[in-house]
């Protein structure tokens, strides 16, 4: 067996030397003082099931992401679900409010009609201005900041 590890580590070996080298590393019979050499040939053979397919290092990656897709489908059904109902009790409410919703009518004449569009026009410009007032604080400092802008951006 020395005669042909000698060989081997010259690269004068063939390929049914090598076969045999493989065989004896993998047997329980190796000689103490060839006992280094074991893992060195074992991770021949261990590559060589690598190379032919034997192994599956994505084993535990591909089992993960089997559960996660399962998890992925269950949850997107629970979401669908939740979803549907949503809008089954909005189309609900809705078409309710609309049955129970009053006839406003329209106005006798053009009077009525200008008189209401302008307590409603009047009703909106008070809010405006009531939302523009408390923006009042915003506009001090913005004054207070513009010098500091302008420092800034020369």
């Amino acid at each position: 067996m020395n005669d042909l590890l000698e060989k081997y580590w010259n690269g004068a070996t063939s390929l049914q030397e090598e076969q045999q080298l493989r065989d004896y590393f993998a047997g329980d019979s190796v000689a103490r003082s060839h006992e280094v050499y074991r893992s060195l040939f074992n991770s021949f053979e261990l590559e060589s099931r690598l190379e032919d397919g034997d192994y599956d290092a994505f084993a535990k990656v591909k089992s993960k992401q089997s559960q996660d897709h399962i998890f992925n489908r269950r949850t997107w059904k629970g979401i669908a679900i939740a979803a549907s109902m949503a809008v089954a009790v909005a189309v609900g409410t809705g078409y309710f409010e609309t049955q129970q919703q009053q006839d406003l009518g329209t106005y006798e004449t053009p009077e009525e009609a200008y008189e209401a569009t302008v307590a409603a026009l009047e009703m909106v410009s008070a809010r405006i201005n009531k939302g523009k007032s408390t923006l009042q604080p915003m506009k001090e400092i913005n004054q207070q900041a513009a010098p500091v802008i302008q420092l800034a951006q020369k």
